[in-house]
């Protein structure tokens, strides 16, 4: 899609834009005044029934639920990263995400990327537009 040109429009570079929260993702990549969808993710919630445990065993339960989700989302991001390291080097990487997941996927980025430039926009943003995120990214500079 076409960057409106009130926004930054990424002239001769290439910026990849990672949304995160706790169990979904998008990764953008803008250029030239282009904007595109590389990929958007869900991973789904297990859910266990009454009889899977005693009341008492539930929060460890849960816990595991939710470091199973936990790794499965990194494993996601990592293995993206990967895939699309083949064919994109990017020129800076703006991760809108709580400030844990992004330190977290920051790591994965500056090994497979290489060390570039990154910028924080921490909280939840996974129900903005992508021109809501352009518009963050505006006047984050």
């Amino acid at each position: 899609m076409l960057i409106p040109h009130q926004l930054p429009q990424f002239t001769d570079e290439i910026v990849l834009i990672i949304v995160a929260a706790k169990q979904e993702g998008s990764v953008y990549r803008a250029s030239d005044g282009q904007l595109e969808l590389i990929e958007t993710f869900r991973i789904p919630t297990p859910h266990f029934s009454d009889n899977e445990g005693m009341p008492h065993e539930r929060g460890k339960q849960e816990s595991a639920a939710e470091k199973k989700i936990h790794k499965e989302y990194m494993d996601h991001f990592e293995k993206l990263f990967r895939t699309i390291s083949v064919q994109l080097k990017p020129t800076q990487l703006y991760f809108f995400a709580p400030s844990h997941i992004a330190e977290e996927l920051k790591r994965f980025t500056q090994t497979i990327f290489r060390p570039i430039p990154a910028k924080d926009i921490a909280g939840i943003f996974t129900r903005h537009s992508p021109l809501e995120v352009l518009e963050l990214i505006k006047q984050s500079r």
